[in-house]
C-alpha cells in the first residue's frame, strides 16, 4: 500500500500545456506518447502485469482503440511547468510504452484533460471511482484512498459524501491505513483479506501483528494458505466438547442414558456418540 497524499499537482494552463508538447486537436487532444507521464505511486492500484500484457496484444492486432480515452491532469511543478500526468489509463500507457520500445509505431494517444479549476480532490476522487468500476477496490485500496483525501484535508464525513461511503465504512478503512508494516504486508501478501484485517485490529490494535501471525500459522496446519472468517472463529465441536465432559463428571453407569439424549439435542449419530464415550450403541 503506497501513501501519495504528500503529492500536490498544481494546476497548469491546459491550452499552453498542448502547446509546448506540440499535441494535435480533433474531438480530442492527441498527445505524444513522450509527453505523458504518470505520477508514481499516485493510482491507487499497482500495475497489473497481466492485464498489460493483453492490452498489447488487443493493440498489436487492432491498434489503438481511440474510443480508450486517456484522462489527465495539466500541472506545474517547480520548475518545470505544464506537465500531462495520467490519472486514468495507466495500464494503456504503459502498454504503449512497451510495444514502442518493442519498435510498433505509436506517435500519439487521445487524451482528455480535467477543466480549470479542479483540484487534487476532485482527481483523486474520479480515479478512485473509476478504478473500482473497472478493476474493484478491496479494503486495503480503500484505506489508501481514505487516508489520501485525509492528507487533503478532508474530514470524514465529507470523505464518506465524496466517495459513496457510510462513516463507519470510512473510519474502519482508516483503522487499516493506520495498521503497522508487518499487518499491511501480510494483506498485501493475500495471508488475510483486508476485511478480516479490520476486525482483529478493531479488537486486538496493537497487538493485531502478533494475533495474526498465530491465526496465520494455525491457517497452515489445517492446509489453508490464508487466515479467513473460519480461522478467526474456528467452530466448536459441541458433540466432542460434550462428550469430554460426559466422561470427566459423569460415572461410568450414567453415560448410557446420556447418550441418546446427546444424540436428539446435537442430530449426532447415536453410535458415533457411543464409540466417543467408549460405551456400547
Amino acid at each position: 500500500m503506497t501513501d501519495t497524499a504528500a503529492i500536490e499537482l498544481t494546476p497548469g494552463n491546459v491550452k499552453a500545456a498542448m502547446r509546448e508538447a506540440d499535441a494535435k486537436s480533433a474531438d480530442l487532444w492527441m498527445v505524444p506518447v513522450d509527453q505523458l507521464r504518470l505520477v508514481p505511486g499516485f493510482n491507487i492500484r499497482s500495475i497489473r502485469p497481466d492485464h498489460v500484457a493483453a492490452l498489447k496484444e488487443a493493440i498489436k492486432a487492432n491498434g489503438y482503440n481511440r474510443g480508450e480515452v486517456l484522462k489527465g491532469f495539466v500541472s506545474k511543478e517547480g520548475e518545470a511547468s505544464n506537465l500531462i500526468n495520467v490519472w486514468d489509463g495507466q495500464h494503456r500507457l504503459t502498454a504503449v510504452r512497451e510495444l514502442i520500445d518493442e519498435g510498433v509505431p505509436i506517435e500519439f494517444l487521445p487524451v482528455v484533460v480535467s477543466p480549470a479549476g479542479t483540484s487534487m480532490v476532485d482527481v483523486t476522487v474520479g480515479m478512485i471511482e473509476t478504478t473500482d468500476k473497472k478493476l474493484g477496490l478491496a479494503p486495503q485500496d480503500w484505506a489508501v484512498a481514505c487516508k489520501r483525501l485525509i492528507g487533503f484535508g478532508l474530514g470524514v464525513d465529507e470523505i464518506a459524501q465524496r466517495l459513496g461511503k457510510t462513516k463507519q465504512q470510512v473510519g474502519d478503512y482508516l483503522v487499516l491505513a493506520g495498521a503497522s508494516r508487518q499487518v499491511l504486508a501480510m494483506v498485501a501478501e493475500n495471508k488475510v483479506s483486508g476485511t478480516n484485517a479490520i476486525r482483529l485490529l478493531k479488537k486486538h490494535g496493537a497487538g493485531t501483528a502478533e494475533v495474526l501471525e498465530k491465526k496465520f500459522e494455525l491457517a497452515r496446519t489445517k492446509g489453508k494458505k490464508k487466515v479467513t472468517a473460519a480461522t478467526l472463529n474456528p467452530q466448536r465441536d459441541l458433540v466432542a466438547d460434550a462428550a469430554e465432559w460426559i466422561k470427566g463428571n459423569c460415572a461410568a453407569g450414567d453415560i448410557t442414558p446420556l447418550v441418546a439424549m446427546l444424540s436428539h439435542l446435537t442430530g449426532a449419530p447415536h453410535a458415533d456418540i457411543a464409540a466417543r464415550l467408549n460405551v456400547a450403541a
